[in-house]
């Protein structure tokens, strides 16, 4: 791989493997797009400063995606619109120095591109409580079924390994 490749982790994350994961794979690891809890924050904040005291090099922050369950389906992870992102972007920006919101994230539900809008609605909201102009901030949203429309409706950031490498195979998991 050369090195300028920069990762962004997708999928869930467990808070006791997150020092793992800094561990193995910071400073290549750019961005991680499923943060919902404070909790988990917290520990790749402390993990991102564990890695900083060890390397001579100057520090680094890590940058994070707020995942936002936009659908409201109970299937699906992260926090709600409004206050809820809201607090939990202020609280992470208070108590982790090492990481760096860099934007918002969402799976949405198929076929419902209102799911789209919302998050761009979180953005703004977002944006305010940290002081900086929505376009500062990254969206992620859109897979390969509905990308084209997440696109126009801001994304800057979409998943498309369906597209690029086909359907999962999930014949094994039948067994």
């Amino acid at each position: 791989m050369p090195d300028d490749v920069a990762w962004h982790f997708i999928g869930p994350l467990q808070s006791n493997k997150a020092a793992q994961l800094v561990k193995r794979c910071f400073p290549k690891l750019a961005c991680i797009e499923t943060i919902s809890t404070i909790k988990l924050a917290a520990k790749l904040n402390r993990a991102v400063d564990s890695w900083n005291e060890e390397s001579s090099g100057e520090a680094k922050k890590l940058g994070i995606y707020i995942q936002v369950n936009t659908s409201g389906e109970e299937t699906k992870s992260g926090v709600t619109p409004g206050a809820e992102v809201c607090d939990l972007v202020k609280q992470i920006s208070e108590e982790c120095p090492s990481l760096s919101i860099d934007g918002l994230m969402t799976i949405g539900a198929p076929g419902d591109d209102s799911c789209f809008d919302t998050l761009a609605e979180c953005r703004d909201e977002v944006a305010k409580v940290l002081g900086r102009e929505p376009q500062e901030l990254d969206l992620s949203m859109g897979m390969s079924g509905d990308f084209e429309v997440a696109i126009a409706k801001g994304a800057t950031s979409v998943r498309v390994g369906s597209t690029i490498f086909g359907a999962r195979d999930y014949s094994n998991l039948a067994k």
